[in-house]
């Protein structure tokens, strides 16, 4: 089975480049996502309802992979507040709006958008590790958008 992929790759797969392993799902899905939020925030007559369900589609897909990867967790394993497609969806978006943000905003911004792109970075590598350790269970996959 292929590894859940770390926050650096997943980055990486969010800028575009899923290349660094073309074939790895949750990588594909992640680029996918990315390109998603771009396309619901610079193009106004796209058909928002179709990418709304496409997002809701990648993000089912990141879970059901993690849900075939991920190593069971320990009976103690405390439950995590969101899914792995729902974190990785929330970076997809940082991720597009943090180099929007260096290209177009004052120098502020950007900053404090790098700075919440990085700690949600850290916490789905924290939430990767612990499921790799068993430590962490996941709650059931999401039904609809917040």
């Amino acid at each position: 089975m292929d590894p859940i992929p770390g926050k650096d790759l997943l980055l990486a797969a969010c800028r575009g480049m899923p290349m660094l392993d073309p074939t790895h799902p949750m990588l594909d899905a992640a680029a996918e996502l990315a390109k998603v939020h771009e396309c619901l925030e610079i193009t106004a007559d796209c058909d928002g309802g179709k990418l709304v369900l496409r997002r809701i589609e990648l993000i089912r897909e990141i879970d059901e992979w993690i849900a075939n990867t991920a190593p069971p967790p320990s009976r103690d394993a405390t439950l995590h507040t969101e899914t792995v497609g729902r974190v990785v969806d929330r970076l997809a978006r940082l991720t597009r709006q943090t180099y929007v943000a260096l290209a177009h905003a004052p120098d502020n911004v950007y900053q404090d958008s790098w700075a919440r792109l990085c700690d949600l970075a850290s916490a789905y590598q924290a939430l990767v590790d612990e499921l790799h350790h068993g430590t962490r269970r996941l709650p059931g996959f999401f039904l609809h958008l917040w």
